[in-house]
C-alpha cells in the first residue's frame, strides 16, 4: 500500500510541476508577444513620426535660401530701374 501512496504522490507531483512548466511557457511566451507587441508599436509610432517631420521638413526654406532669394529679388529690381535710365 505504501507503495502505491508513494506511486500516487510521484504521479501527482509530476503532473503539478508539468502543469506548472507549462504556465510558465505559456506566460513565457505571453511576455514575447507583448514585449514585440510594445516594440512594434514604437516603432510605428517612430516611423509615423518620422514621415511627419520629413513632411514638414522638406517644403521649409532655410534662412541662407531665403537671403538669397530676397538678394535675387532686389537685384532684379536695380536691374530694371538701371534699364529704364539706358532707355
Amino acid at each position: 500500500m505504501s507503495n502505491d501512496i508513494i506511486e500516487s504522490a510521484r504521479t501527482t507531483r509530476a503532473n503539478t510541476t508539468e502543469k506548472e512548466a507549462t504556465t510558465a511557457s505559456t506566460a513565457k511566451e505571453t511576455g514575447k508577444k507583448s514585449l514585440f507587441g510594445n516594440l512594434n508599436a514604437d516603432l510605428k509610432q517612430a516611423l509615423d513620426t518620422w514621415d511627419v517631420i520629413t513632411e514638414t521638413m522638406t517644403n521649409k526654406v532655410s534662412p541662407e535660401q531665403e537671403q538669397l532669394q530676397e538678394v535675387k529679388k532686389l537685384l532684379g529690381e536695380l536691374k530694371s530701374k538701371l534699364a529704364q535710365f539706358e532707355d
